[in-house]
């Protein structure tokens, strides 16, 4: 007699689903692209010529070292600003102007930014270097080939507090105090500053 054994059934497993690998993203960032800038409007330049009778002015720097004070009056020249050099205290202070009114020196500023310029007005009394003297006592402290080159001589004499006359004669120009009514206590003291002084008429 044939005993009939059942028939192993293969264990049924239930089947779990396997996670699909995350896709690999090419994640190299892309370059940028250049953005496009609009260019800034282009303002106009202002001129940049003096005005005769201007009262405002654009201080761009004082110096303790003159030498320094006239490279970057150099320097600004070259590009067409009109400079002017003056004594302050120990200091040279380098300006350009003067401009008739406070806005046209603000737009000449606005090209000076790396300096920082500061606007102002001209200080009185106006200089009187254009001034031809008439009658009075004057002193001469120097006799230069041109202006440019008496103007250290020019700067000691407005610094003492001695109103200064540009005289241009025979091919020279010369450089005179005055007028002066006492011209003995002014000499004492213009000579104490290292000029040397003539009295002439």
């Amino acid at each position: 007699m044939v005993t009939l054994l059942p028939v192993p059934q293969a264990p049924t497993t239930t089947s779990k689903p396997v996670p699909v690998p995350p896709k690999v993203t090419d994640r190299t960032p892309a370059s940028p692209q250049p953005t496009a800038r609009s260019a800034p409007p282009s303002s106009e330049r202002p001129s940049l010529s003096a005005d005769a009778d201007g009262s405002w002015r654009v201080v761009v720097g004082s110096f303790g070292n003159r030498a320094n004070a006239e490279r970057l009056a150099a320097t600004l020249r070259e590009q067409g600003y009109p400079v002017g050099l003056e004594a302050a205290g120990n200091l040279t202070r380098v300006w350009v102007g003067p401009y008739s009114t406070q806005d046209r020196a603000r737009a000449v500023a606005g090209t000076l930014e790396q300096y920082q310029p500061q606007v102002g007005r001209v200080p009185t009394p106006t200089p009187r270097a254009e001034t031809t003297p008439e009658a009075g006592r004057y002193l001469q402290v120097g006799a230069f080939r041109n202006a440019q080159s008496a103007q250290a001589v020019i700067e000691a004499v407005r610094q003492a507090g001695y109103p200064v006359v540009l005289v241009e004669e025979g091919g020279l120009v010369k450089v005179r105090v005055g007028p002066l009514e006492d011209t003995t206590a002014a000499a004492t003291d213009l000579r104490a500053r290292g000029l040397e002084v003539l009295e002439v008429r």
